[in-house]
């Protein structure tokens, strides 16, 4: 996410206050499980674009009785075809869906890291929920990435993919009113996205410069 600042405009999200106070609040270039990400979600009937972790933590995961020292799950994604098994991707499916923009993602072919992404630049969307939880520290905002089954460009390379939405359901999915989100969850199109080999930089969340994403020819 390159550009936290575009996402928001192009996803007509205002910026939470307190984004851009955050260090996170920068270009990003290889963004890692448990660190904050930018997100969109629906407060008070209007769009807002906050940083929240990525991965997902249940609210009872930090309520008092609590086993000490125990951590929640990293969930960090949730598979589209068993949204209905946990309560905390139920409750989120009906309540708390979100979206979370990027320029695109990293996969790993053969310990080979690849970047997918649109041919020419542009924002995008994954599906995603949230969640709230209570900690010592105040309020936690979490998030996890809804996967499905790869499309053409990304099934050589692995059996699942992040559900990109298309800009035309952005509006539908975050829509509170929505009874049914799962119908816009299907397999993303190919279109004119490409798959580039990158640096093995990736394989350390330390880097995160504009050299993870530069295709190596």
């Amino acid at each position: 996410m390159t550009s936290p600042a575009d996402a928001a405009r192009e996803l007509e999200a205002a910026i939470d206050p307190a984004a851009p106070q955050s260090e996170w609040w920068k270009p990003r270039f290889n963004v890692a499980p448990t660190q904050p990400a930018p997100v969109v979600i629906v407060k008070d009937h209007a769009r807002v674009l906050e940083l929240m972790r990525w991965g997902l933590v249940p609210h009872w995961a930090t309520m008092p009785g609590s086993k000490p020292g125990a951590k929640p799950p990293l969930m960090i994604n949730a598979r589209v075809e068993s949204l209905g098994a946990k309560q905390v991707f139920r409750d989120a499916l009906e309540r708390k869906r979100c979206l979370v923009p990027a320029d695109g993602f990293f996969e790993w072919a053969n310990k080979t890291p690849l970047y997918i992404h649109p041919r020419e630049r542009r924002i995008i969307a994954f599906a995603g929920l949230w969640a709230r939880a209570k900690t010592d520290v105040g309020e936690l905002h979490s998030f996890t990435i809804i996967t499905g089954k790869p499309n053409e460009l990304v099934k050589p390379i692995h059996d699942r993919m992040p559900i990109v939405l298309d800009k035309d359901a952005w509006a539908a999915w975050l829509d509170p009113a929505n009874a049914d989100p799962r119908s816009l969850l299907g397999i993303p199109a190919v279109g004119d996205w490409i798959a580039e080999q990158v640096s093995t930089r990736v394989n350390k969340h330390a880097n995160d410069d504009a050299e993870c994403i530069a295709p190596i020819t």
